[in-house]
């Protein structure tokens, strides 16, 4: 299903949320089946919740332990946080003020569905 509600662009299939703000750019992903989590606030900082291998301009990083943090160079960062750290700086940062709030990342549940019908 895709749906946009309040400028979030909303995807939902058996295993992937993907939520997406059009007013700051911010962008959620949650997979149910391998249980990863990846958040990109409005400044490019990318957050999530497994390690990996990544190549940025011919230079490669290992992400390989909890709470590291790799520095671009456009003042940016990777990091690799645990999955509460991650809601709360979704729950805190996804919306801008007096953005209607459609999902509760602390809580993992879509809000509004009396307002909007189902996700």
């Amino acid at each position: 299903m895709i749906k946009t509600v309040e400028d979030v662009s909303i995807v939902i299939n058996a295993d992937l949320l993907v939520l997406t703000n059009k007013k700051n750019k911010c962008q959620f992903h949650y997979n149910s089946k391998s249980k990863r989590f990846f958040f990109q606030d409005s400044n490019d900082n990318i957050i999530q919740n497994y390690g990996a291998t990544i190549s940025i301009n011919f230079k490669v990083y290992n992400l390989t332990f909890l709470r590291q943090t790799i520095n671009m160079t456009n003042g940016s960062m990777i990091a690799y946080l645990i999955d509460k750290d991650i809601q709360e700086l979704a729950e805190r940062t996804f919306y801008e003020e007096r953005q209607i709030r459609i999902y509760d990342f602390a809580g993992s549940e879509m809000l509004n569905t009396d307002r909007y019908g189902d996700y």
